[in-house]
């Protein structure tokens, strides 16, 4: 398992790029996450996440992601941000895409490319 953590190129300043692969559990996802409040990289102007899971295998069931729900939902940096997830697995999108239902407390969409998230994000409510 890698996560490789950018910053956005368009948009350096406002949106993270999270690019996941091999096998990846929510022991990891929840790892990476703490990595980047730990580190302070979720300042005032980061807008959103992109989260691009199209080279990993997500290894995750309905216990797994509701530990990672519970743990999203712990963070105040975590629920004022968009969280956007690129997948094109339909095992994988089932997890973003429940999330953008159910938890209205955060605010998680699904892709499957990267120009729409990114304008997601960038957009104003």
């Amino acid at each position: 398992m890698g996560i490789a953590y950018n910053k956005h190129k368009t948009y350096p300043q406002n949106i993270y790029f999270r690019d996941f692969s091999g096998k990846v559990d929510v022991h990891e996802i929840i790892h990476s996450w703490q990595f980047l409040l730990n580190n302070n990289l979720l300042n005032s102007e980061i807008r959103g996440v992109i989260n691009n899971l199209t080279n990993c295998q997500l290894d995750m069931d309905m216990g797994s992601f509701q530990v990672l729900m519970d743990f999203l939902k712990k963070y105040e940096q975590l629920r004022k941000i968009k969280l956007a997830v690129i997948c094109n697995d339909p095992r994988t999108i089932v997890f973003p895409t429940l999330g953008e239902m159910q938890e209205k407390s955060l605010k998680i969409k699904p892709f499957t490319s990267e120009n729409p998230a990114v304008k997601w994000i960038m957009e104003e409510v």
